[in-house]
């Protein structure tokens, strides 16, 4: 999946996905603890409260702002029916994600694996011991 942030509502972040099918939902909501929601892009931005639109590229200006005469068949085609390719000049200098959510995820990973390695190794420390080097004891650690 490639997506580009077009919004904020909220703390949820809004994505518009670049490479979504005709019939598939072309949106994706992140949510603070990276739960990502597919929904339909300009159905969720129609009932969103308080929608912020990112506008600073070519990119957000010709997504939001549904165009009047013929521009308006190539953003139809484009942004509603599929059938139209973004074009890359478009898309130049765009930051393009490819995991949305990902984050989250990935430190709850991390945090798991630190926990089960100091698990192990306390549970490893208990076990050692040691020789008195003097008289050859072993004195546990």
């Amino acid at each position: 999946m490639k997506a580009v942030l077009a919004g904020f509502s909220g703390e949820k972040k809004l994505y518009y996905i670049l490479d979504a099918e005709s019939r598939e939902n072309d949106g994706a909501v992140v949510t603070p603890d990276g739960k990502v929601i597919r929904v339909s892009f300009f159905g969720f931005a129609m009932n969103a409260r308080k929608l912020k639109r990112l506008t600073k590229t070519a990119f957000h200006r010709f997504l939001w702002n549904e165009p009047d005469g013929e521009i308006k068949k190539i953003w139809t085609d484009t942004f509603l029916l599929k059938t139209r390719p973004i074009s890359k000049r478009f898309t130049e200098g765009l930051v393009i994600h490819s995991n949305l959510g990902g984050k989250p995820k990935k430190q709850k990973s991390i945090d798991i694996k630190v926990k089960s390695f100091l698990d192990k190794s306390s549970n490893s420390f208990s076990t050692l011991s040691t020789k008195n080097i003097n008289n050859g004891e072993q004195n546990g650690i």
